[in-house]
């Protein structure tokens, strides 16, 4: 089992921990994706991203969540998310994309739709977000074409079976 531990408790530490955690398991993005991909992006977006830092029950980072919200704050776009090998399953994604998506709506309750992108090439991850999000945009970034997919929050939540009151 994964604890989350959000950006507004993270200390210094919990950086470091997240950066070698990120460079350690980056090939999971891409097996193209190199060393200098995983520090650009690193570098380029920690400091406009929030973090939310999964540990087990030893305090060791077992995964994480990467995402920013857009200026007006009704969109959040998750720009990653990686769970260590021992800990994925189906079960065990859908609990944590429950619980992200619960976060995100505590910590704002303003946001109407998540985004999320996925390299072109990758069908799994593609088949999977096209489950519960539309496909709306190309893009193309550090030179890897990428499916932009958006979930509507009402319909997330659904799919989630998240109760709003």
């Amino acid at each position: 089992m994964l604890y989350a531990k959000p950006h507004s408790v993270l200390q210094d530490s919990d950086y470091a921990r997240f950066t070698r955690f990120y460079l350690a398991n980056s090939e999971e993005f891409d097996q193209q994706y190199m060393l200098h991909d995983a520090l650009i992006h690193l570098i380029s977006t920690l400091p406009e991203t929030h973090l939310l830092l999964l540990d087990d029950e030893q305090g060791q980072l077992g995964g994480y969540g990467q995402y920013r919200y857009t200026e007006d704050r009704k969109k959040v776009f998750i720009d990653s998310v990686i769970l260590e090998k021992s800990h994925r399953s189906s079960r065990v994604f859908f609990a944590g994309f429950r619980d992200l998506v619960l976060h995100l709506c505590q910590e704002n309750p303003e946001i109407q739709a998540l985004q999320f992108h996925a390299v072109a090439n990758n069908r799994y991850v593609n088949r999977l977000y096209s489950k519960f999000a539309k496909h709306t945009d190309i893009q193309v970034r550090e030179g890897r074409t990428e499916h932009v997919y958006t979930a509507e929050l009402d319909e997330l939540l659904g799919y989630l079976k998240i109760k709003t009151s």
